[in-house]
C-alpha cells in the first residue's frame, strides 16, 4: 500500500508479458465429453483397441443427409435430381480427402502399392472419383432438358472437376492412359478454362473435410438398401471425430453450406415439399459446440453490461464504476492468459508434473465466476472504505491525502481476513473437483480456483492501489466529508439512517426478538422446495440432442429419419470380441456366428452385423436357397470395400484373435431404456467370458458406440456425484472453522447452503419442466454436479462475511447488540454483492432471450437454433440459488440460528446464576 504506482505498473507489465507468452484459448481449449473418461471404461478401452486394430479407419461419428418429402409420401421421381446432385458433390469431395490423405501418408506418385498406409485410402479416392462421375450422369439424365443457361462452373451443370480430378489421380498412378485420355477431353469439354482453375490436390483448402473417413449412401448396388425406403434417402458421412470435437464446427458448416448449394441448384427440378436435412452425431455435437460458442458470447457481453449498470446504480460515481471494471478486466485477462500458458506447458510437457488441461466451456465459468466474485471483492472493500472515512477522525473537509490513505488501509486490514475466507471457501470447494474421475470435471474446477486467486490478489493490491492513487476524486461528483459521503438505496449510509438502513434495522430486531419462530418458519419454508429437489437429483438426461431446441437442424433432421428409420441403425453397439491366443479363422467365424445366433435372442436387439452379414438383413433363423437372390446378395455383400476391413483385423497382433460386431439396439441410443438393453447384451457376454467350457471363456469383450459411451458416463459422474460432495463439504467446513472457529456455527451453515442447494435444484426443475412442456426429459446431466459445488463454495462467501462481522462486533459489545449492527452494516453490501453475482450466472441464459430482443429491435438477425439449454439451465440454477442465500439464508436463517443459540446462551447463564445465587442464600 505504500508504493501504489509500483503495484500498478508490476500489475501492466505481467499482464503484457503473459498475454505474449500464452497461447490463445483456442489453440489449447478442448472439447467432447467421451474422450475423458476414465481409460479403462469400457467404451474408451475399446475405442482405443479399434484404433490400433484398424488404423485410421475408425468412424468416431457421422453425419445423416435425409432426402424425404414433408408430408412423409412416397417420394417422386423427379426428387432423385436431388439427391443425385448431393452424391455427385459429397462423393467428389470424399475423393479430394482420400487422395489428400493418401499424400500425407507418403504417396508420392506411381503404382498402388499393397501394403502401405496410403494403398487403402488411393483406392478409395478412384472409387469415391468414380462414384461421383456415376452420379453425375444419372443427375444430368434427369435435367439434360432443363439445364439452365447459367455460365457453367466446376460443379454446375456438370461435375467438371471430377473428370479433371479422376484423370490426374489415375495419371498419377499409372496404367489407365485411356481413361485419362477420355477424362481430360471430357473435363476441358465441360470447363475449357479447367486447368487455369484447378488447384492442385495438395493445394486446396479441405480442412474442414479432413475427418470425413467414407461416405455411404443409398446409391450403393449392395449395402444401399439399408439406406433407402419408399420415403427417404440416406447418406452417411463417416467422420473420424468424435462427436462433441471442436474441428465438427467446421464440419457442419460446410456440410450445411454444401445442403444450400444443392437446393439452390436443384430443387426447382421437382416439386415442393422435398426436405434435405442434416443429422446424426456429430451434426448434434457440431451445433451443441456453436451454442455454447455463442453462449460463451453472449455471456461475456450481458457480463460486462450487468456490472456496469449494477456499479452505476451503486455508486453513481464513474470513477468508483471505472476502478472494479479494471481490476476485473485486469484479472481476467492475466487469470485467463495463465491458465492457458500452464495447459500448454502440461499437453507439452514443458514441466513433466503438471497435469492441466482446458475446456471451450471452463471459459465461460471463469468469466462468470470472476466478474461476480471480483465486484463483490471491490464493493466490500469500497464499502469499508467509506465507513473508515466516516467513521475515523483524521478526515478533513478538504480532503488530505494522508487521511485517505489511512482510511484504506484501515479498510483493507479491516476486510482482507473476511476476503480471504470467503475466497477460500470458493477457491477450495472448487478446487476439490480435482478428485473426479470424469476429465471435465477433474481439470475444470481446479482451473476456475486458479483464476480466483488471481482475482483475489489483484483486488486486494491492484484496486485499493488505483483507489489511492486516484484518491478522494473517486466519489466524484459527490464530495466526501466527514459526515457523510454518498447515499444510495442499495448501501445505504453509515452515518444516516437511510430506507435501507431502517429495513436491515427491521430485520435484526425481527430476527433478535423472535429468533425461534424465524429459524423455525425460515427452515420449514425451504424444506418444501428442497424434498422436490432431492426427490428429482437424478432426474436428468444425458441425451445431447435435447440440450438443442426444437429448431435445430440436426434435431429437425433427426425427427425426419425417425419417421422413415430406427435410429439405432445409424447408431449401432460395437462389440469387440478379443480371444487370449490366436485361433483358425473359420474357428473365429465359427464362434461368431455361434454368439450371433445367441445375441438376437436378447432382449432390444434388432440385429446383428457380423463379417457373414454385413448389413444384419439376415437373422439367423432365416432359411435361403444356395442360388437365391438372398444369397447372392449375402456374398456380394461380404465382397465390399467396407466389410473386408471392417469385421476383421488386419494387423498381426489381432488378426486371428478379434472379432467386430455391429448390435442395432431397439429405441433411442440416448434413452434409459436403450441402456438397459445394451447393459443387458454386456452382462451376457461377461457371463460368457467367465463361463468353462463357452467358446468365449477367457476372452475379452469390450462394448463402444453412442450408448455405451452414454452409460460409462453415467456412471463415472454418478460417482463422482458421490465423491465431491464428500470432499466438497468437508473441505469447505474447514475452511469455516478456521475463519470463524465455532464447531456448531460452521456446521449449520453448511446445513443452510446444502438446504439452499436442495431448494433451488428443485425449483429449476419445476420452472424447466413446466417451460419446456412435452419438449422436458430432465435437467442437463451437469447441472446438479456443478451447481452443488459452485453454491456451497459461493453461497459460504455472505457467510463468511455476516458471521465475521458478528464475531468482530461482538468483541466490544454484546450478542444483540452485534448482530442487529452486523446486520445493519452489512445488509446492503451483501444484498448488492448477491445481486452482482446473481446477475452474472444469470447472464448465461442470454442466449435465450438476447436474440429475439435484438431482433425486435432491428439490430440484428434472431436464431435461436445455437440455444444450449444446459447452459441456460445451470445459469438460472445458479442465479436462483445465489437470490435464495443473498436474500432468504442470509438475512434469515443465518441470523437467527445465531440470535437463537444467543438467547439459549443467555438463558442458560441465567439460570446458572440464579443457581449460584440461591446455593449462596442456602450456604
Amino acid at each position: 500500500m505504500g508504493h501504489p504506482i509500483l503495484i500498478v505498473l508490476a500489475w501492466i507489465i505481467l499482464a503484457i508479458t503473459i498475454r505474449v507468452a500464452a497461447p490463445s484459448w483456442k489453440q489449447v481449449a478442448l472439447d467432447g465429453d467421451f474422450d475423458y473418461l476414465p481409460a479403462e471404461m469400457s467404451s474408451i478401452a475399446g475405442g482405443r483397441l479399434l484404433d490400433e486394430a484398424f488404423p485410421g479407419e475408425r468412424s468416431r461419428s457421422e453425419i445423416v443427409l435425409v432426402v424425404a418429402r414433408t408430408d412423409g409420401k412416397t417420394l417422386l421421381k423427379t426428387d432423385a435430381v436431388v439427391g443425385f446432385d448431393l452424391l455427385r458433390r459429397l462423393y467428389h469431395r470424399l475423393g479430394e480427402v482420400s487422395w489428400r490423405r493418401a499424400i500425407d501418408l507418403g504417396y508420392q506418385g506411381g503404382p498402388i502399392v499393397p501394403g502401405t498406409a496410403a494403398e487403402p485410402w488411393l483406392n478409395l479416392a478412384k472409387e469415391a472419383l468414380d462414384g461421383s462421375i456415376a452420379a453425375d450422369d444419372k443427375f444430368y439424365e434427369r435435367i439434360s432438358n432443363q439445364v439452365p443457361d447459367d455460365k457453367a462452373t466446376l460443379l454446375t451443370p456438370r461435375i467438371a472437376i471430377a473428370y479433371w480430378d479422376r484423370a490426374k489421380l489415375l495419371e498419377s498412378l499409372g496404367g489407365f492412359e485411356e481413361t485419362v485420355a477420355k477424362d481430360f477431353e471430357a473435363a476441358l469439354v465441360l470447363k475449357p478454362d479447367l486447368p487455369t482453375l484447378a488447384t492442385p490436390i495438395e493445394e486446396r483448402e479441405l480442412e474442414s473435410w479432413r475427418n470425413m473417413l467414407d461416405v455411404l449412401s443409398w446409391n450403393d448396388s449392395v449395402i444401399g438398401s439399408q439406406l433407402r425406403s419408399d420415403g427417404a434417402r440416406l447418406a452417411v458421412i463417416q467422420l473420424s471425430s468424435e462427436l462433441a470435437a471442436t474441428s465438427n464446427i467446421a464440419t457442419v458448416e460446410v456440410v450445411k453450406e454444401l445442403i444450400a448449394d444443392v437446393l439452390q441448384y436443384s430443387n426447382s427440378y421437382t416439386k415442393p415439399g422435398l426436405r434435405l436435412e442434416m443429422t446424426g452425431s456429430a451434426a448434434t455435437g457440431g451445433e451443441t459446440l456453436m451454442a455454447a460458442r455463442d453462449a460463451i458470447r453472449y455471456t461475456e457481453l450481458i457480463t460486462v453490461i450487468m456490472i456496469l449498470v449494477i456499479l452505476a446504480l451503486v455508486y453513481r460515481a464513474p470513477l468508483l464504476v471505472l476502478v472494479p471494471m479494471v481490476s476485473i478486466g485486469v484479472a481476467v485477462a492475466v487469470s485467463t492468459a495463465l491458465v492457458a500458458l500452464l495447459s500448454d506447458w502440461s499437453m507439452r510437457e514443458v514441466v513433466p508434473w503438471l497435469d492441466m488441461r482446458l475446456f471451450t466451456t471452463s471459459r465461460i465459468f471463469i468469466v462468470v465466476i470472476l466478474f461476480g466474485a471480483g465486484t463483490d471483492y471491490c464493493l466490500f472493500l469500497i464499502s469499508r472504505i467509506r465507513e473508515e472515512v466516516i467513521r475515523g477522525g483524521d478526515w478533513s473537509q478538504t480532503g488530505t491525502q494522508p487521511g485517505w490513505s489511512e482510511s484504506c488501509q484501515r479498510a483493507l486490514s479491516g476486510v482482507l481476513g473476511a476476503l480471504i475466507g470467503s475466497a477460500l471457501t470458493t477457491v477450495v470447494g472448487l478446487g476439490m473437483l480435482w478428485v473426479a474421475e470424469f476429465g471435465k470435471f477433474h481439470y475444470t474446477g481446479p482451473v476456475i480456483a486458479i483464476c480466483l486467486l488471481v482475482g483475489l490478489l489483484v483486488c486486494t493490491t491492484l484496486t485499493p492501489a488505483l483507489l489511492l492513487l486516484i484518491g478522494p476524486a473517486a466519489f466524484w461528483p459527490t464530495k466526501p466529508s466527514s459526515t457523510g459521503l454518498l447515499v444510495d438505496p442499495l448501501l445505504g449510509d453509515p452515518s444516516h439512517e437511510s430506507n435501507s438502513s431502517r429495513l436491515w434495522n427491521f430485520v435484526a430486531l425481527s430476527i433478535t426478538r423472535y429468533p425461534y419462530a424465524m429459524l423455525l418458519a425460515g427452515l420449514a419454508i425451504l424444506c418444501v422446495p428442497a424434498f422436490f429437489g432431492l426427490k428429482n437429483e437424478r432426474a436428468v438426461t444425458y441425451d445431447l440432442t435435447s440440450q438443442l431446441s426444437r429448431d435445430a437442424d440436426s434435431r429437425v433432421g433427426l425427427d425426419l429419419l425417425s419417421q422413415h428409420f430406427d435410429i439405432g441403425k445409424i447408431n449401432p453397439v460395437t462389440l469387440l470380441i478379443v480371444q487370449p491366443r490366436d485361433v483358425e479363422r473359420e474357428q473365429l467365424e465359427t464362434q461368431i456366428k455361434t454368439l450371433t445366433k445367441q445375441i438376437y435372442d436378447l432382449d432390444g436387439v434388432l440385429s446383428v452385423r457380423t463379417a457373414d452379414d454385413p448389413l444384419g438383413d439376415f437373422s439367423p433363423r432365416q432359411e435361403m436357397g444356395l442360388l437365391s437372390s438372398a444369397a447372392w446378395k449375402r456374398r456380394a455383400l461380404r465382397n465390399h470395400r467396407v466389410a473386408k476391413r471392417y469385421f476383421f483385423s488386419s494387423i498381426d497382433a489381432y488378426e486371428n484373435r478379434l472379432a467386430r460386431l455391429d448390435v442395432i439396439m431397439e429405441g433411442d441410443p440416448f434413452s434409459t431404456e436403450t441402456a438397459a438393453y445394451v447393459s443387458g447384451v454386456e452382462s451376457f457376454l461377461l457371463e460368457q467370458t467367465a463361463t468353462t467350457g463357452s467358446e468365449l471363456y477367457g476372452a475379452k469383450v469390450l462394448l463402444t458406440g453412442t450408448t455405451p459411451s452414454i452409460i460409462d458416463l453415467r456412471d463415472v459422474t454418478l460417482r463422482d456425484n458421490r465423491r465431491i460432495k464428500i470432499v466438497v463439504v468437508l473441505a469447505v467446513f474447514l475452511v469455516l472453522l478456521v475463519v470463524i472457529r465455532r464447531v456448531l456455527l460452521c456446521s449449520y451453515l453448511i446445513v443452510t447452503v446444502l438446504l439452499s442447494y436442495y431448494a433451488t435444484l428443485g425449483l429449476t426443475h419445476l420452472f424447466f419442466r413446466f417451460a419446456y412442456g412435452d419438449d422436458f426429459v430432465g435437467l442437463d446431466w451437469k447441472l446438479p454436479l456443478f451447481l452443488f459445488v459452485i453454491l456451497v463454495a459461493i453461497g459460504q462467501d455472505y457467510n463468511v462475511y455476516l458471521v465475521t462481522r458478528i464475531v468482530e462486533e461482538e468483541r466490544r459489545l454484546g450478542w444483540v447488540a452485534a448482530l442487529r449492527r452486523a446486520v445493519t452494516r452489512t445488509g446492503g453490501i451483501i444484498t448488492a454483492c448477491g445481486l452482482v453475482m446473481a446477475a452474472t450466472f444469470l447472464s448465461m441464459t442470454a442466449s435465450a432471450w438476447l436474440p429475439p430482443i435484438v431482433q425486435v429491435m432491428g439490430i440484428g438477425h434472431s436464431d435461436d437454433t445455437f440455444m444450449l439449454r444446459g447452459i441456460i439451465e445451470l445459469g438460472f440454477a445458479l442465479g436462483l440459488g445465489v437470490l435464495i442465500d443473498t436474500f432468504y439464508v442470509r438475512p434469515i436463517l443465518v441470523p437467527s440460528f445465531v440470535a437463537a443459540v444467543g438467547r439459549l446462551r443467555q438463558s442458560r447463564d441465567k439460570k446458572r446464576a440464579r443457581s449460584e445465587a440461591s446455593g449462596s442464600l442456602d450456604l
